[in-house]
């Protein structure tokens, strides 16, 4: 989160620094799935079911994750023709998003978004920096590498990714209990309906 190019290569020595990588991830994903947490309120999701909703977001963050590590991968061997190890790009990518265990912040009103944008360039300058020390790339070959394969991602997800995409929506709503409502103008509904149903209620009490 410092910026310090030395913990990226203090990383590449240790003999568990995949599972520090996946901690990291899971700990951003649950961070983010925190801050999202108003639309699963505004849903009326039950306690049990809220806290597992969080849970199930760490873990769809993750693997949204892995395949922006896959294609950051890709893109960097067959861009570069440089024989990369799959497993320091992995946990380049894992430590690099460090910046995101703030994302919890993104629930702070007319804060939320600036605080997003910004979380979202620290993480990628990190990783800029995290990715040039580990494979030995330059600054601007490691920004390119990771700006082609978030933009690769971004087509898979839009084509053969769709099922994948269908399969994270559907354990949500299975997890939450509901069919969750994610647009604004779904949420704004749900919003006057809570409204009007408790002023009926303290307008006729029992």
């Amino acid at each position: 989160m410092a910026f310090n190019a030395e913990s990226f290569q203090v990383m590449a020595d240790l003999p568990n620094a995949n599972q520090i990588a996946i901690q990291v991830l899971l700990l951003v994903g649950f961070s983010q799935a925190v801050g999202q947490g108003l639309i699963l309120f505004v849903n009326r999701v039950k306690p049990t079911r809220f806290v597992l909703s969080l849970c199930l977001g760490a873990i769809l963050f993750v693997f949204s994750y892995g395949f922006w590590i896959g294609s950051t991968f890709l893109v960097s061997r067959f861009l570069f023709k440089q024989a990369l190890d799959f497993q320091e790009v992995y946990y380049t990518v894992g430590l690099a998003t460090a910046p995101q265990l703030l994302s919890f912040l993104i629930a702070l009103p007319y804060l939320g978004v600036p605080i997003q944008v910004i979380l979202a360039l620290w993480a990628l300058l990190v990783f800029v920096q995290g990715f040039s020390v580990s494979t030995g790339f330059g600054l601007w070959q490691s920004f390119i590498c990771g700006l082609l394969g978030w933009v690769f991602l971004q087509i898979l997800q839009r084509t053969v990714g769709r099922p994948i995409g269908a399969l994270g929506k559907w354990l949500s709503n299975t997890t939450a209990g509901t069919h969750l409502v994610t647009d604004l103008q779904g949420i704004e509904t749900l919003l006057e309906t809570g409204l009007q149903g408790n002023a009926n209620y303290q307008g006729h009490p029992k």
